[in-house]
């Protein structure tokens, strides 16, 4: 009996800091598999930590039973349309058919998605009984009207998510060297690129998609108005998913940390048919992903990475719905632990869209990379590799056997690539250290302190007062009227002169 009295009070001890102090917060990601995995890795961490926590996911992701919900509760939610679908085929559906990709498809999912939860009253109903301490929203435009659901409850709010932005994120910019993620861009550009990034970077300070300007009047008309810019601007803290080491290095403020990608970190045991098939391959293993919806590539495409995965000197696993033509040497899933497989030491060389997830783990595990990408960041995710000596880049739509056989020969064999990435991996390491566990930190710090300490005033006040464009525009509109005032002091005396001149000719 004593010692079962010993045994309660040393657990008590264990357990009484995770219990002691421990918060509510409610995950909001994008309803995309991709972002709601990074999510659901940093909701488990605080979980770990003692903190309750809840994750808001769609029915179709639901449904998928792709991610580890370990210790969350999940909050399902209905929807008409399958977004991420819509999405991959404005996208990623569109490169395979030569065609750009469509930013207003994006653009209109991102207003109907909010809509979609800003109009339901059982949601917020669902949402307002957990009495949360803080919410986490994605840091995506596409997601900021969601923070209305924050203000209607007075509950403090954060960002965790994938988008470095100057302008709801309040910090001086540099165009100059700052590429935007939608060109493939690197951060030495020519002229033209720098007044094109500087036009957009303007343009979308002005313009914003995936807003509507009276959107507290619309979905919360019982409290003051606010605008979206300054209801953005109240977040305790920014958890950006870039860094100064996969990324180019840019400028922050206190309240915005550059913390890495958080689905990455320590491998865990591979299953079984997995291990067995990576351990066997002495020769090395090409892993080969295009992410979780592009498991059926055209016919054309499907055909010549089989053909060359069959020629290589290595074996590959293939996240793909088809059939292995031999699968002793190319296994097949449309599942794979990615990351898990990426740390296995006979892991050669990674063939990649470059997903920012998968790029992560690529350095995480120093994996050199063929470069694959289909749509949206991937093309700059692409170039910051290939700019740092990680990878090389193709274009699966025109690259043919031959040139694909010997890219991934390359870069599996090359030493050069193998250690600009192990460099890489080792700084980011040293630097970030595992990526969810920084976030989970800085989470669990504006929930006992608030974020207050970490805010400039420049968040007090709207962008154009913090970028001083009013500023820029009375010293315009003063320059303008000393020349004019000149102008017309020019215009008089020289009339006078003329009258002058033209009295004493007379």
């Amino acid at each position: 009996m004593r010692q079962f009295l010993l045994l309660t009070a040393v657990c008590c001890l264990v357990l009484l800091p995770l219990c002691v102090g421990g918060k509510r917060v409610v995950f909001m990601p994008m309803p995309f598999t991709s972002h709601t995995n990074y999510h659901t890795n940093v909701a488990r961490t605080l979980a770990r930590q003692g903190h309750e926590v809840w994750l808001t996911m769609p029915d179709y992701i639901v449904n998928r039973r792709v991610l580890d919900t370990t210790n969350l509760t999940v909050i399902e939610y209905q929807t008409l349309r399958n977004f991420e679908e819509i999405a991959m085929a404005a996208l990623a559906g569109n490169y395979f058919k030569g065609l750009p990709d469509d930013w207003d498809v994006f653009m209109s999912i991102g207003l109907q998605f909010c809509d979609t939860l800003l109009t339901n009253a059982s949601f917020f109903q669902n949402v307002k009984e957990l009495r949360p301490d803080l919410f986490v929203f994605d840091n995506l435009r596409f997601m900021n009207m969601m923070t209305i659901i924050s203000y209607r409850l007075g509950v403090p709010f954060a960002f965790l998510g994938t988008f470095y932005d100057p302008y709801y994120q309040r910090i001086p910019l540099q165009p100059c060297n700052i590429p935007l993620i939608i060109f493939s861009y690197s951060h030495h550009m020519s002229f033209l690129q720098r007044v094109l990034t500087t036009v957009l970077h303007v343009f979308s300070s002005v313009v914003d998609g995936f807003s509507y300007k009276e959107a507290v009047s619309r979905y919360a008309p019982e409290m003051p108005f606010l605008t979206i810019d300054m209801l953005v601007a109240r977040a305790e803290i920014w958890l950006v998913e870039t860094d100064h080491i996969l990324d180019y290095p840019r400028p922050s403020m206190p309240n915005v940390k550059l913390i890495g990608g958080t689905a990455t970190g320590h491998s865990k045991p591979l299953p079984p048919h997995f291990k067995s098939f990576m351990d066997d391959a002495k020769e090395g293993v090409v892993i080969v992903s295009f992410g979780s919806y592009v498991l059926s590539p055209p016919e054309p495409i499907t055909k010549n990475i089989i053909s060359v995965l069959q020629d290589l000197p290595f074996k590959s696993v293939f996240r793909s719905n088809i059939l292995s033509p031999n699968s002793k040497k190319i296994l097949t899933s449309s599942w794979i632990p990615q990351n898990d497989l990426l740390a296995h030491p006979n892991t050669r060389v990674f063939v990649s869209h470059c997903g920012k997830n998968g790029q992560y783990e690529a350095v995480f595990h120093a994996v050199p990379v063929v470069c694959t990408p289909l749509s949206g960041d991937q093309f700059y995710n692409a170039e910051r590799m290939r700019e740092k000596g990680m990878a090389e880049t193709v274009d699966l739509n025109t690259v043919s056997t031959h040139e694909l056989h010997s890219t991934i020969l390359k870069v599996a064999t090359n030493t050069s690539y193998k250690q600009a990435i192990t460099k890489a991996s080792e700084l980011f390491k040293i630097e970030f250290g595992v990526p969810v566990e920084k976030a989970a930190y800085w989470l669990d710090h504006v929930m006992k302190y608030g974020g207050s300490h970490l805010r400039s005033s420049g968040h007090e006040v709207p962008f154009l007062q913090f970028s001083c464009w009013d500023v820029y525009a009375f010293l315009l509109s003063f320059l303008l009227l000393i020349l004019l005032i000149s102008v017309c002091l020019v215009y008089v005396a020289f009339n006078c002169c003329r009258s002058k001149l033209k009295t004493k000719i007379e």
